[in-house]
């Protein structure tokens, strides 16, 4: 229905015509409702980790202190999937470079928390794993060297 004033065309809006608009918007809410719905079925779905979510090569980098004074790390290191890593990488402790060789065993928990413990002995460090396996947060428990405050996080580059 078109209404003539002066030159200017106006159209009267009819609260009960259903625009194309306003029906897109209700079926975009019934399936965000619908989806809302559905998310405790998958959301709530335990994720199950292992050693074997640890697989592959990773690059790891890390900084802090350690006793005090600066410290950071970067490694290539290669979980075999079995509780066993190795790798190599470098270090710089308060400006002191050095090339560490890595060999460590691992522990992964079912909820995808884990600890890894390195020579030299003493090394101890803390994990929570991505559930894919893809991506490592951790933090420093103990050194060798004496008090650290050390974390980081290492990526899977490849699966072997």
């Amino acid at each position: 229905m078109n209404i003539h004033t002066s030159n200017r065309l106006v159209t009267a809006i009819d609260p009960t015509s259903r625009s194309p608009l306003r029906r897109g918007l209700v079926y975009i809410a019934l399936a965000l409702g619908a989806l809302g719905l559905s998310l405790p079925a998958w959301a709530d779905t335990p994720v199950e980790c292992c050693a074997a979510t640890l697989n592959g090569a990773y690059m790891g980098r890390s900084s802090g202190t350690l006793i005090g004074l600066p410290y950071t790390t970067l490694n290539r290191i290669a979980f075999d999937g079995n509780g066993s890593a190795a790798g190599s990488g470098t270090t710089v402790f308060n400006g002191v470079v050095s090339f560490p060789v890595i060999t460590a065993t691992y522990t992964v928990n079912s909820d995808c928390t884990g600890q890894i413990n390195s020579v030299p002995a003493g090394l101890s460090q803390n994990f929570v794993i991505k559930d894919d396996g893809s991506q490592v947060f951790f933090i420093t428990l103990t050194h060798p060297a004496g008090p650290a405050t050390v974390s980081g996080e290492a990526v899977r580059i490849s699966k072997k």
